[in-house]
Order: C-alpha cells, then sequence, then structure tokens
C-alpha cells in the first residue's frame, strides 16, 4: 500500500456537499479518517483515495468528479514542490522537480516526460503512472491529469499546444472531457499521457525567478531520496526482488526509486556501470549460486535469474564462465 499527503483529498467535502453526498460517510466506507478531509498534511492510502472518488462519481450520478477536483486545487498545495514548479525557466525544468520530488507528496504516483507514445516526432509526451503493479482509475486519473493540465496553462499563461490526452480507459464523460482539456481526449490506450505539440524545454514559464527557484530546490533537497548513495546496492535489490517474478527493466527499477530512467542511468554511469552491467553482474551472481547450492534443474534456474529459455542462459553461463551450467554445477560437486 503506497501512501499520499491528503492534500490529494482538497475540495472532496465541498464538492461532494454541492452533489448533495455526505463526504464523510463516504471516506469511512472507503476507509478515509474523516480528519483527512480537513488536513493537507495526513498521509493516507493511495488506494482508499482512489476508492472515495470512484465511489462519489458512481453515487452522485458524476462522470467527471476528477476533472471538478482537479477545478478546486492548485499548485499551492504542492509547498515547496509547487514553489519550485512555478518559478522554474521552462515546462521541462518543472517537470523534472515533479519527477525528482512527486514522492514527498505520493509515494507511489510518478508523472514525467515520456517520447509521443504515438512516434510523432514533434510531440512530447507528459505520462502518468499510478505504480508499480498499480492500474490507474478513471477518476484518479482525471484528478491527476486535470491538475496537471491547469498547472500548465498557468505556468504558461496560456494554451501550452496540447495536442491530445490520451487515456486507458474510455474517458466517462466525453463532452465534458473534451470542453475541459480543450482538446481530443481518447480512450484505450497503454497508459494516461498528455500529448503536447513541440519541446517542453521551448515552453517558458511566465513567473520564472532564479532565487525563488533556487530556495524552493535546497528545501527539496532535504527530502530527497538520494539514490547516488550507494546506487548500484538499490538497484541490486530491486532487481532481486523482481527477478524471476517481474519484467527486470531500466523503467520498472526506476519506478521503484522514484526517479526517472534518465536520472538512474546518469547516477549509474556515474558510479562506473551501467543497467545492463549490474543485472548481468546479478544474474552470474545468482546463477552460481542455484547452481551450486541447490538441485533446480537447469530450465528452472534460468527463470529464476530472468531467462525465458535455458538456451539463453546457457549462451550467458559460456560467456561468464567459458562453460556450460552443468558444468559449473558438476565442478562444484567434485571440489
Amino acid at each position: 500500500m503506497a501512501m499520499i499527503r491528503s492534500a490529494g483529498l482538497h475540495g472532496f467535502r465541498a464538492l461532494v456537499a454541492e452533489l448533495g453526498g455526505d463526504a464523510g460517510d463516504i471516506a469511512v466506507r472507503s476507509g478515509l479518517p474523516t480528519a483527512a478531509l480537513e488536513s493537507n498534511q495526513m498521509l493516507v492510502s493511495d488506494a482508499a483515495v482512489a476508492v472515495a472518488l470512484e465511489t462519489a462519481a458512481h453515487e452522485l450520478s458524476c462522470p467527471d468528479f476528477g476533472l471538478r477536483m482537479a477545478r478546486r486545487q492548485d499548485l499551492n498545495l504542492l509547498g515547496p514542490l509547487g514553489l519550485a514548479v512555478k518559478h522554474s525557466e521552462s515546462l521541462a525544468t518543472a517537470l523534472r522537480y515533479v519527477s525528482d520530488f512527486l514522492f514527498v507528496h505520493a509515494e507511489g504516483l510518478r508523472i514525467w516526460a515520456v517520447p509521443d507514445p504515438l512516434g510523432s516526432p514533434d510531440v512530447a509526451g507528459v505520462e502518468f503512472d499510478a505504480g508499480p503493479g498499480r492500474v490507474p482509475t478513471p477518476q484518479s486519473t482525471a484528478l491527476v491529469l486535470g491538475f496537471a493540465h491547469r498547472a500548465a496553462v498557468e505556468l504558461v499563461g496560456g494554451p501550452y499546444g496540447l495536442r491530445s490526452v490520451e487515456l486507458p480507459h474510455d474517458p466517462p464523460d466525453p463532452e465534458a472531457y473534451a470542453a475541459y482539456f480543450q482538446g481530443p481526449v481518447r480512450g484505450g490506450r497503454a497508459s494516461a499521457v498528455i500529448r503536447i505539440t513541440g519541446s517542453l524545454a521551448s515552453l517558458l514559464l511566465r513567473e520564472h525567478d532564479e532565487e525563488l527557484q533556487r530556495l524552493a530546490g535546497a528545501m527539496l533537497a532535504r527530502h530527497r531520496r538520494n539514490p547516488a548513495d550507494d546506487v548500484v546496492q538499490q538497484v541490486r535489490t530491486a532487481l532481486s526482488h523482481a527477478m524471476g517474478q517481474a519484467p527486470l527493466t531500466l523503467g520498472a527499477v526506476a519506478r521503484q526509486m522514484s526517479v526517472h530512467p534518465r536520472t538512474l542511468q546518469r547516477l549509474l554511469a556515474s558510479a562506473g556501470t551501467s543497467f545492463a552491467e549490474v543485472l548481468d553482474d546479478l544474474r552470474r551472481h545468482n546463477a552460481r549460486q542455484l547452481l551450486v547450492g541447490t538441485d533446480l534443474p537447469i530450465a528452472q534456474v534460468a527463470q529464476r535469474v530472468g531467462y525465458a529459455e535455458a538456451a539463453t542462459f546457457t549462451r550467458r553461463a559460456h560467456a561468464w564462465w567459458g562453460t556450460t551450467p552443468m558444468r559449473v554445477r558438476h565442478g562444484a560437486q567434485l571440489s
């Protein structure tokens, strides 16, 4: 279970009341303490927040509930992060702050720049990821993307080149979504992405203040999970947990460490290695332990270290040890 700050519920009580509902009752049935509706600083379950949003939307017949919530929230709710974002020089810089420090407010959520999912070279993407192994719910997605859209308009001082909004589900109220984003909104996509024409770095912010940005950055630095501290060990730990159970990808590990994949690549390079090298070394280490310390069939050893095919594992064993996995096992037994 990931935790988020109750600031994400700002406006919930008032909106539910306007729609004729009882916010306290919905909160309790969703697993939220009612005190969270009055405070911006409590830590609450992200899953419970998602349930509360979906419950309110369904029971109050308000399919655009998440978007209406987004209208009631602003960057001030993010404290120093909001200050750093507001006074960044460009939308690209602002997004880097969000990518690096959103975990202060929401452990599981990720918002970062991605290539255009539809492959257009002149379009940038801003993706919302609910966290490892999580599927974002419609109202939570609407709240996050709606907030991001309003923030971008405010930061740039007007239209910022929105090309389209891509959703992993059909928009619950197509007309309301199109009116809110002032652009096409399409469902059935692999992830939730706002597509923007041009370069994020070219979108300059109207309230850029270098001194305020520096001060906000200094405040944020006190919260930083410093991935540079023994980054190799952190990556090895994340890979060890996933090995044989989930894809062993740079993106998945970066999400667990709450950093952007490119940031993780740079940190590993500074440590004199790369993601591929760390993964290969861990596979070699784990494979030898399994070969020497267990009698698992070779095919199962291969799967345990992340290879779908025993033949692929055997080829890699030749690169590691100059021989086959079976001979490594027999050699250890003889020794």
